[in-house]
């Protein structure tokens, strides 16, 4: 039984029941928050060397003041404890051996703290028909129960529920006197309606109790604080035990204190994931308890013959702990209670908790799930093989040498995912449940034919400023970190996000392709390392080491980098590859037989330039490959070519939204920096950016913004995709520095709308209708044909600006939130959000925005905008021949045939230990 000591949370408990390790537990059991102890935490422990000789302060001044102010109240009325549960001993002490009400079912701590006082407890049953919620029924009976005292949890543990502040005046105002646990309070958002903290302060009868250990995931500190009026904390103070409150854990709560950034991290996380737990436990038959804090009370469904004991061994010996509500007094045997935690770990949850719900009971003793391990596989079935693909430096053709590789194994039957753990990028890609990673570790999902999720890119790193990026964490943004601060106060976090991950996909796939970043052999960057040569240790993983040799010195690059790593690292190297070759390769053989015998490395491979792959990249430094492609695209005739001029934006994001047109055959795409280049374009597109208000000030400074404003004063076409969208507006409001430091910004104003920056970011897949360019006409002007419902699209945002309309403007695309059928939508797809109009269009059609990545993929919308310029030019429509969608199956199939043509793909099999046996 976990609840052997009456709590969760006790790993060694279970590993002795269930036969997992303890470092394997996914814990259920115990209500932490999963962001983790803020950073403030590891500096006061980096600190705490130089006090630990001394006496701690028996009277906790500092942490007793700050704890006062926070509050409002004064600092007598604040008395500090070794956590919640002493502070509970103590009221319960004072009061004696009366009776003590208690509202059932609540937290087991409270009738034991009776109990030990020698006193008797009084239960009020909540109602199941009401959710366990007080009602005026409940209010009334405690009131004729004429206890003396209460114990009453605000949020409720285990349901969750608040209580109406007024239901427990009316108790006080019966005379009894009352002591509110709030330890969950901090994750309410609405908490000032709901905390009685500074009514406390003043009221003889009444007391507050509230934990700091679970709001900043410090348990191990055991760190609790009471509010109540001076003369009773004095009372308490009496009883409490010297130095009950270490100087480590005062030191640390004074640190965490008032840290609102993390706070506001950690409630904006709770609004994401108690909502989609909720739904997924619904959609499997689950009664959910609505409740207000970070863990959630369900039932399980009627008819599956399951007992929540049952459910926690089954679930257990998978290494995922749960609580038996059944262990509450008050609570039936059907119900069970477990924390909230990060997406990907609910998703585990989700996965587990179906199959223990879809398995009789009968074949719980059959061994089905008697062996697994926390993070979802067999603990004695062989984790995935893997592979790394680093290079010599940035852009050398690592991604799209992931994704070949991605893509063989997949055709030789092999199960596999892509992993990438820290990229940095501003081309990024939203996965199924509407979370960002990097376009890449997207793409090469795509090449493997699965569904990406947040475990294939852990950690994205947003460029804003020069010397700053958004850190977004399995896919939801965490904050802003300079480089130093990054390196320095959240690398150690980083280290365990990325190998929990891994470790998850290695259990799920049969193979796991990982790739590096940059160089191994940053000798400024190695010692924290989580993306190279420590990655791979991490994933047991032999590394293939990627030159281009388009560049130059690729000898030079190959030797080199195998100097500057360590004995270990070199050994862990398995073998060479050459990209980018153009030419007779037996002019290279010399070079090649020289490089292998130098480095005691065998060359795997010599891989041909590709050109017009079509395939994404994430780095704005292919745009420069990529125009050098526009410039020599053969076959087209200048004098019926569109002439799209698109504005490189220093901060320039999600640039693949450009990549159709790269292929349309009337079209050449230009990359536009000065204003000397920009010529006189029939189209101009304004892409997305990092840092729009910025790259809006860049377009001044630089001269462009004029020519933009003349461009279309003249009848020009212009198009504004995501911050692009959000410069055609009037004004940009940054008023709390979310991208920038410049407040506002006066933008193009060619719609009557503001954007505000707000601190939450809307990430998520669309589908609908652009009811723009429908209609398709010839130069003349007569109609071809009416498309009277509109071109069906797709795509995604990603964006943390808010448009204020000030007057009526068209809209041309309906749109609804897109949600795609997946293990939690088990039978066909879950039920989509109301349809919502979006984007911006001028009279004429000529200027259009939208928050849509991707759009231009929509083949027939793209095909119908481009045949609206050619009218415009008195050119005749073109049909719409290039399904880009198609072409990019085709282009991985060409990538994996290319690959499969010029390396030793037989002897990579074995470096990674895979067989012929092991294909599916």
């Amino acid at each position: 039984m976990l609840e052997r000591y009456g709590h969760g949370g006790d790993l060694r408990t279970a590993a002795e029941a269930f036969g997992v390790p303890q470092d394997e537990f996914l814990d259920y059991s115990s209500n932490m928050n999963p962001l983790g102890p803020p950073p403030s935490v590891r500096e006061a422990l980096l600190h705490y060397a130089d006090v630990i000789g001394q006496y701690p302060d028996p009277a906790i001044r500092g942490l007793r003041a700050k704890l006062a102010a926070y509050h409002g109240v004064t600092d007598d009325a604040v008395l500090v404890g070794n956590g919640a549960a002493e502070l509970i001993d103590l009221v319960a002490r004072v009061h004696g051996a009366g009776v003590t009400g208690l509202a059932v079912p609540c937290f087991g701590e409270y009738g034991d703290a009776v109990r030990k006082a020698s006193g008797t407890v009084k239960a009020v049953q909540l109602n199941e028909e009401y959710g366990f919620e007080w009602q005026e029924e409940q209010v009334d009976e405690a009131v004729k129960a004429e206890a003396p005292f209460w114990l009453i949890g605000s949020p409720n543990n285990p349901t969750g529920r608040l209580v109406k502040p007024e239901y427990i005046r009316r108790l006080l105002r019966a005379g009894a006197r009352v002591a509110v646990d709030e330890a969950f309070m901090d994750f309410v958002t609405d908490e000032e309606t709901y905390s009685l903290v500074r009514e406390a302060a003043v009221n003889k009868q009444l007391f507050v109790i509230r934990s700091m250990t679970k709001f900043y995931s410090i348990p191990g500190i055991r760190l609790g604080y009471i509010i109540g009026h001076p003369d009773e904390i004095a009372r308490l103070r009496e009883l409490q035990v010297p130095w009950s409150v270490n100087s480590l854990a005062q030191s640390i709560g004074e640190a965490v204190l008032g840290d609102n950034s993390y706070a506001e991290a950690t409630r904006q996380w709770l609004a994401e994931e108690r909502p989609w737990l909720s739904k997924a436990l619904s959609s499997l038959d689950c009664t959910v308890i609505p409740g207000a804090a970070n863990y959630m009370l369900f039932r399980l469904p009627e008819g599956k013959g399951l007992t929540a004991a049952e459910l926690q061994e089954r679930m257990g010996k998978q290494g995922i702990l749960i609580r038996d509500g059944g262990k509450f007094e008050g609570l039936s045997g059907s119900y069970c209670r477990i924390a909230i935690k990060r997406r990907a770990d609910n998703e585990k949850l989700i996965q587990v908790l179906r199959q223990c719900l879809a398995s009789e009971v009968s074949e719980r003793d059959d061994g089905i799930a008697s062996n697994t391990s926390a993070r979802g596989g067999e603990s004695h079935k062989r984790q995935a093989s893997t592979i790394m693909v680093q290079g010599t430096a940035s852009d050398v053709g690592k991604s799209l040498l992931t994704a070949a590789l991605c893509r063989i194994f997949k055709e030789d039957g092999l199960q596999t995912a892509p992993f990438k753990s820290q990229n940095m990028s501003l081309n990024s890609y939203v996965t199924w449940d509407g979370k960002e990673i990097g376009r890449a570790q997207g793409m090469q999902a795509d090449a493997c034919g699965v569904l990406a999720t947040t475990d294939m890119n852990p950690i994205l790193l947003k460029p804003t400023r020069e010397m700053s990026s958004q850190v977004v964490v399995h896919g939801v943004p965490l904050r802003d970190y300079d480089a130093r601060e990054y390196r320095e106060r959240y690398l150690t976090e980083a280290e365990a996000v990325v190998r929990e991950a891994i470790g998850r996909l290695r259990s799920s796939y049969d193979v796991v392709v990982l790739e590096g970043a940059g160089s191994p052999a940053e000798i400024n960057l190695k010692d924290r390392d989580i993306v190279n040569m420590r990655m791979a240790a991490w994933a047991d993983a032999p590394v293939l080491l990627v030159a281009d040799i388009d560049r130059g010195g690729v000898f030079a690059s190959v030797v080199g980098t195998l100097e500057l790593l360590e004995p270990e690292e070199r050994k862990r190297v398995a073998g060479i590859i050459i990209n980018k070759f153009r030419g007779d390769v037996s002019l290279l053989r010399p070079g090649l037989d020289w490089l292998e015998k130098r480095t005691g490395k065998p060359v795997l491979g010599v891989l041909p330039y590709m050109r017009g792959l079509e395939l994404e990249d994430e780095d704005s430094l292919s745009l420069d490959s990529q125009q050098w492609e526009q410039d020599r695209k053969d076959d087209i005739d200048d004098r019926y070519t569109l002439d799209i001029a698109v504005i490189r934006l220093p901060r320039i994001a999600n640039f693949t939204d450009l990549d159709p047109l790269r292929f349309e055959p009337d079209v050449r795409v230009r990359f536009i920096e000065e204003t000397e280049a920009l010529g006189r374009p029939d189209v101009i597109i304004l892409p997305g950016s990092k840092n729009t208000i910025e790259d809006l000030l860049w377009l001044e400074d630089t001269g462009l913004r004029s020519l933009v404003l003349e461009h279309v004063a003249t009848g020009g076409f212009l198009v504004g995709i995501c911050g692009g969208y959000e410069m055609l507006g009037e004004r940009l409001l940054d008023p709390v520095g979310v991208e920038s430091a410049v407040e506002a910004a006066g933008g193009l104003g060619m719609f009557p709308f503001d954007v505000t920056f707000s601190q939450v970011k809307r990430t998520v897949r669309v589908q609908g209708t652009a009811r723009l360019y429908g209609v398709l006409r010839t130069a003349a002007g007569d109609t071809m044909r009416a498309e009277t419902d509109g071109y069906p699209i797709d795509g995604y945002e990603i964006h943390m600006g808010e448009v204020t309309w000030h007057r009526y403007q068209e809209q041309p695309l309906l749109l609804r939130e897109q949600v795609i059928g997946s293990e939690l939508a088990g039978e066909g797809e879950a039920e989509p959000e109301a349809d919502y109009a979006e984007g911006a269009v001028s009279p004429d059609g000529r200027v259009w925005g939208t928050f849509v990545h991707g759009i231009l993929h929509n083949d027939d919308y793209r095909r119908g905008w481009l045949n609206e310029v050619r009218r415009a030019r008195g050119w005749e429509p073109l049909s719409a021949e290039l399904r880009f969608r198609e072409r990019r199956e085709a282009a991985f199939d060409r990538l994996a045939a290319e690959a499969r043509a010029h390396l030793n793909i037989p002897a990579i099999r074995r470096i990674m230990g895979i067989d012929e046996g092991d294909e599916g």
